[in-house]
């Protein structure tokens, strides 16, 4: 019964999901993708420019009439953030990632990951990245819903 009110609640966003518990080697293995809504484009200098569409929820998209709001809204990266940008490609791995960043940049390992776990924190936050697992990451997070199932019912 509880479990099923919590998950009401957080369908309704009455109620936060809990936090995902992960450890250093499945965020180092996971995979950051793109959002394929959130169109781009590179300047001369290599600097990328996001252009992000506007919320199409039916509250936004009235406002958006009513107020003359625009469609969409552009974010410009700096080098590092465009050089990060580009190598979200769907394939490489947060850890190859931060290598190569280090690489670039002359970081030591620890700030690029610092730094790369920051800003894949904030644009996952607005929905402009995703990010896939590692198979294991997947099996063990199914695996703890099972377990969870079984002990509630």
């Amino acid at each position: 019964m509880r479990q099923a009110l919590n998950r009401a609640l957080i369908a309704l966003r009455l109620k936060k999901r809990p936090p995902v518990q992960r450890n250093r080697a499945d965020v180092l293995q996971s995979v950051p993708f793109r959002n394929p809504k959130v169109k781009w484009e590179t300047d001369e200098r290599g600097e990328v420019s996001l252009i992000i569409p506007a919320d199409q929820k039916r509250l936004f998209r009235i406002l958006i009439r009513l107020m003359d709001l625009p469609k969409t809204r552009v974010v410009l990266l700096d080098k590092v953030g465009s050089f990060v940008w580009q190598e979200c490609d769907g394939e490489q791995t947060f850890e190859q990632i931060s290598h190569r960043l280090s690489e670039r940049f002359r970081m030591t390992r620890r700030e690029s990951e610092t730094s790369l776990a920051a800003f894949f924190r904030n644009l996952g936050k607005r929905g402009i990245l995703a990010f896939a697992a590692p198979k294991a990451a997947k099996d063990a997070i199914q695996s703890a819903k099972r377990g969870k199932a079984g002990k509630s019912g």
